[in-house]
């Protein structure tokens, strides 16, 4: 990740000359009939008057425009970002291995009350004394008496689950709402995401090398 500048304006410290290994400097032009413009300079060039390189300035507009339409296509990423970010498929996930769990759990409930119901049986044909009938009774009571904690522990979970998942719809919709990136807060963007923008030019064309956090690096190209 490229060092942090100071900044005064989204793009200061983060627009870069390559050939005069400089950065560009923000200036206002002013006309009477039409309304201001704003340009980058190469440093160099601004110091000495000497255009050697081709894109010497910019105007704030056009690098704007570049930039928004790069983010845009990550725009198109934001459902992917949005669950990324709630780590929703992640709750899913944990929804399924409950049901799982509360399947076997009825399965074995079941089982053990059939027991219980066969005791009776052995009881009143004479196999089990009542002594014996209330030992097993009470051992059986008390496996059935833990397996309904678990699915009361387990329909809690549930419930939280879908609590979670409300939150989460709420909060998805916020993020998607606020990912939209448009001229008015792009300025915005450019501060938190952008780290340096590197500008260096060959025979055809004019190449922006634009680092962002993260150290992810998009090429743009200016053809000449």
């Amino acid at each position: 990740m490229y060092q942090k500048h100071q900044t005064k304006y989204p793009l200061s410290g983060k627009l870069y000359c390559n050939k005069h290994n400089c950065y560009y400097i923000r200036k206002i032009k002013h006309y009477k009939n039409k309304e201001d413009v704003i340009f980058w300079y190469c440093s160099s060039f601004h110091k000495t008057g000497k255009k050697d390189c081709y894109f010497a300035c910019f105007k704030e507009d056009d690098l704007y425009n570049i930039l928004l339409s790069i983010f845009k296509n990550y725009e198109a990423y934001k459902e992917e970002i949005c669950e990324e970010l709630i780590s929703f498929y992640k709750e899913l996930s944990k929804e399924e291995e409950n049901t799982e769990k509360e399947s076997k759990l009825q399965k074995e409930l079941n089982l053990i009350e059939r027991k219980k119901d066969k005791l009776i049986d052995l009881a009143l044909d004479g196999f089990l004394s009542k002594e014996e009938l209330k030992h097993k009774e009470l051992s059986l009571e008390k496996q059935i008496k833990g397996i309904k904690s678990k699915l009361e522990e387990l329909e809690a979970n549930k419930n939280i689950v879908e609590t979670q998942e409300k939150e989460y719809k709420i909060l998805k919709d916020n993020i998607l709402k606020h990912l939209v990136i448009t001229r008015d807060n792009l300025e915005n963007y450019i501060e938190e995401l952008v780290d340096k923008i590197i500008v260096s030019e060959n025979k055809e064309d004019i190449r922006l090398q634009i680092a962002f956090v993260g150290d992810e690096i998009v090429d743009f190209y200016i053809k000449l």
